[in-house]
């Protein structure tokens, strides 16, 4: 038996496909999951660039919740929990959009490599649409945001995002490409 597999009753598997085994088939579950450890992934790294830049870690939810709350939102506790929260609803949004997009859409599969680059690709089409057409009419305070820095952050998520797919919903180059007669997971 290979390093990093297990046996099951004389089944060689993965640790990832033992993972993947405990999911529900609920359609776009896999992604959101993927997206809410993409969304933990992002705000850490925003809290320590913007913490190396000399600023307030709590930035970026209080900014993100600066239409609910308006001025307010740099005093008080509440629009950090309701930024966080609204961070996370959207992370888990997107990635669910990514896991039905990569998985039933495009066919892509979990190996080589291409869950980083399509995680990649996808947290730049993200900060495009958010920096270039989103935030300027919904929340401009976002835009103060150091833009490489928001770049930064959206690669971070699509990268973890992708990879985090790719261990809970696996499915195999051999079997997404080659063999259209396997039955794929179901986002």
């Amino acid at each position: 038996m290979s390093r990093g597999t297990h046996s099951t009753n004389g089944i060689e598997s993965t640790p990832a496909r033992a993972i993947s085994g405990g999911l529900p088939d609920i359609i776009g579950l896999g992604g959101s999951i993927a997206g809410l450890g993409g969304g933990l992934a992002m705000i850490v790294v925003a809290a320590l660039l913007t913490s190396a830049a000399g600023g307030d870690v709590w930035r970026e939810p209080r900014e993100i919740a600066q239409p609910l709350f308006g001025a307010v939102s740099s005093g008080d506790w509440a629009p950090i929990v309701v930024g966080t929260i609204l961070h996370f609803l959207m992370a888990g949004l997107f990635g669910a959009l990514f896991g039905i997009v990569s998985r039933r859409v495009l066919r892509l599969p979990s190996d080589y490599g291409v869950p980083v680059l399509s995680g990649l690709m996808y947290g730049m089409a993200l900060w495009v649409v958010a920096y270039f057409i989103v935030l300027p009419i919904v929340n401009p305070a976002l835009l103060d945001t150091y833009a490489p820095s928001f770049i930064i952050q959206h690669i971070i998520y699509g990268v973890v995002t992708g990879l985090l797919y790719a261990q809970l919903r696996p499915s195999p180059y051999a079997h997404s490409v080659f063999d259209r007669a396997v039955p794929l997971p179901v986002d």
